[in-house]
């Protein structure tokens, strides 16, 4: 199954921003909420380990267990929901 992971911190005014921005209206379009995942750094820093997540805010893109993308940008809404929702083939 392919989910979006979203490693934040609540001190982070650019994760407030970019969740405000992308993750939440990702999350409404085509109800892909099971498939968002959010992370906060400071509660949960064994999964930031993990997955190496030096930079916030920092999305990262899962294929089954293989990361297919890392992001601490921007990112297009629709392809994200488009490829979430398996339709990118």
């Amino acid at each position: 199954m392919r989910k979006l992971l979203f490693f934040h911190a609540s001190w982070c005014p650019p994760c407030r921003f970019y969740e405000k921005q992308f993750i939440i209206p990702l999350e409404k379009q085509m109800d892909l909420k099971e498939k968002i995942q959010r992370i906060d750094v400071q509660r949960n820093p064994f999964v930031a380990e993990k997955y190496m997540v030096d930079k916030l805010p920092m999305i990262i893109l899962l294929d089954g267990s293989t990361v297919y993308r890392r992001c601490t940008g921007g990112m297009n809404i629709e392809q994200t929901a488009k490829w979430l929702n398996d339709e990118d083939r």
